[in-house]
């Protein structure tokens, strides 16, 4: 999750956690055990402020440690009982599975099931992360079970909570190491009924990609090559999802995969920018012709690569996908984007020289250097 937000946007999700979540948190909890102190634990609210979110989330999971009973069996309990009060939702877990996470490592299999509770209201993707860390085959073993559960939700954190390299939680080195360890969760996904399952199932795939290429390219040639005709379309969106990064890379058989051809017979030309001189927190606007040179259809990928400017002084390229087109022969079309520059919690920007190049198929075909300003 972000962590860094503007303090004075009222929007920000720092926001989400607040003083009406602790209300209701300890109001909840106070239901179920005699022994705590709401008041007392409700004062977490006035350190809140200053506070971005990660940060608020540690606050209040601290403060619940000092505040329930003692052990973290007993208060874990608690915690379990305080849901069915459903005063809670969404976001308002985070401290809970925080707390699971922070306190529960020496109780993995009771940590894990109260994550299966959990995550069916609140994602615990990041809570069990810890858990796979330090007891990797225990907490494996849980999530394939979870692969098999008829809530989507259950089934989803199976595959998005073992991702090697899922997005702002802790890198999973011993998956990157060995990516075959958590093939057997997918094996049992790739036909879920859900699309929210699925696309876990893809992102898993890329983020295997990143490090161990052959492994997914192999994978998914035999779910295609394997796949029952009724499973056709699932795999196949599944494919074009999970090879992203190795497409924008311009990998040959990721290509092949998708029914790209890695040399695009086509000629591109009148690359123009709106603007040579663009400011931080408006558009780059810019457009180019393409014409295909072939006598036959042929499928192409449109990319395009913008170098940023770094803090130190260096570019570094990020891809962005512009367009899939099927060309006719001799087909010309003329194609426009708008890429906003509008500062996000992702990415900084920095004034000066950047580029921006255009890409079919994984190759480089133009490129133009534009100034960034305040």
């Amino acid at each position: 999750m972000p962590q860094k937000q503007n303090q004075d946007k009222p929007s920000a999700f720092k926001h989400w956690i607040n003083d009406d979540v602790v209300k209701r948190m300890a109001d909840s909890i106070a239901k179920v055990e005699k022994k705590f102190k709401a008041s007392e634990f409700a004062k977490v609210s006035k350190k809140l402020e200053p506070l971005e979110l990660k940060a608020r989330v540690k606050l209040i999971s601290e403060t619940l440690n000092q505040h329930l009973s003692d052990g973290f069996p007993q208060a874990l309990d608690t915690l379990l009982k305080s849901l069915k009060h459903k005063q809670l939702k969404g976001f308002d877990l985070w401290p809970y599975t925080e707390f699971v996470q922070t306190y529960g490592l020496a109780h993995p299999q009771k940590s894990l099931e109260a994550l299966y509770e959990m995550t069916q209201l609140f994602t615990s993707e990041f809570a069990v992360r810890p858990f796979l860390k330090q007891h990797m085959h225990e907490g494996l073993a849980y999530l394939l079970k979870c692969a098999h559960d008829s809530n989507v939700h259950v089934r989803r954190w199976s595959s998005e909570g073992s991702r090697p390299r899922l997005p702002w939680g802790e890198r999973l080195d011993a998956f990157i190491n060995d990516p075959t360890l958590t093939l057997p969760i997918l094996e049992i996904l790739k036909y879920d009924q859900e699309l929210y399952v699925r696309k876990s199932v893809a992102n898993h795939l890329n983020d295997i990609a990143k490090d161990n290429p052959n492994v997914v390219l192999n994978i998914l040639k035999k779910w295609n090559k394997g796949c029952p005709k009724e499973h056709h379309e699932k795999i196949l969106w599944i494919t074009k999802q999970a090879l992203r990064t190795l497409i924008k890379n311009g990998n040959t058989e990721a290509l092949k995969l998708v029914g790209v051809s890695a040399s695009a017979k086509v000629k591109l030309s009148q690359l123009k920018l709106s603007s040579a001189t663009v400011r931080i927190g408006s558009t780059l606007a810019f457009e180019f012709k393409i014409q295909s040179t072939d006598t036959k259809k042929q499928k192409i990928i449109v990319d395009y690569i913008i170098h940023h400017q770094k803090s130190g002084g260096k570019t570094s390229p990020k891809v962005f996908k512009l367009k899939t087109v099927e060309l006719k022969p001799k087909e010309t079309l003329m194609i426009r984007k708008n890429h906003s520059l509008k500062p996000v919690t992702t990415r900084k920007y920095y004034p000066g020289q950047h580029c921006l190049e255009i890409q079919v198929n994984g190759k480089i075909y133009l490129k133009h250097d534009w100034i960034l300003k305040k």
